[in-house]
């Protein structure tokens, strides 16, 4: 074979590696690109819907009143308007953030760790609601929210998170005011600290 030859074919394997080596980077960066999206329209959710007014009211209601005020066991669609309203808003909540669980959309330990204990104290009281409106509508009924309260069950918080490197104060109560040394000022009155609340609530 001569130098011409061995040119070419080295030539024309140097061209098909870089064109799969800019396929690659280039799916790579796709991916990237739609985990970002999909990560914010997750924060989006975790974040805009939880804190309204209305979505609290809807939880206090279904944590607190529901199970005195209406029977269990009662399907969903047969509650009476209001009660139906505060269990579609919770439900279907936590089933949207199932679902981008279940289609492994954004980090398990996002909505785990933010939502995980709030999900199992619902699916708790909602789940003899639910059955029973499966018995009529079939078992895809509110699926992905039970799924999200199996996942929360099977992975607490402490669990979810133990990758997540969090920091924690060497003692309590912390001393949360200046460090000496680091700024030049005299140190701050050590603050009492309350007990922290659930990371997720």
């Amino acid at each position: 074979m001569d130098v011409a030859a061995v040119t070419n074919v080295v030539v024309a394997a140097i061209s098909v590696l870089t064109v799969v080596v800019s396929a690659f980077f280039a799916l790579r960066q796709l991916r990237l690109s739609q985990s970002a999206n999909h990560t914010l329209v997750a924060i989006e959710l975790l974040t805009r819907d939880r804190m309204s007014d209305a979505f609290l009211d809807s939880q206090q209601f279904v944590l607190t009143e529901l199970g005195t005020a209406c029977p269990r066991g009662v399907p969903v669609s047969e509650l009476p308007a209001d009660a139906r309203k505060h269990v579609n808003r919770i439900a279907l909540y936590y089933n949207g953030l199932g679902q981008m669980l279940a289609f492994k959309v954004v980090e398990p330990a996002l909505l785990l760790g933010t939502g995980g204990y709030r999900a199992r104290e619902a699916w708790a009281v909602l789940e003899p609601y639910i059955l029973a409106e499966r018995a009529a509508r079939g078992e895809s009924y509110l699926s992905n929210f039970e799924h999200l309260a199996v996942l929360a069950t099977e992975t607490p918080w402490p669990v979810a998170v133990r990758g997540l490197g969090l920091r924690r104060f060497g003692h309590y109560p912390a001393e949360v005011g200046p460090v000496v040394g680091r700024t030049g000022g005299p140190a701050a009155t050590p603050v009492p600290v309350r007990q922290a609340a659930r990371p997720e609530e």
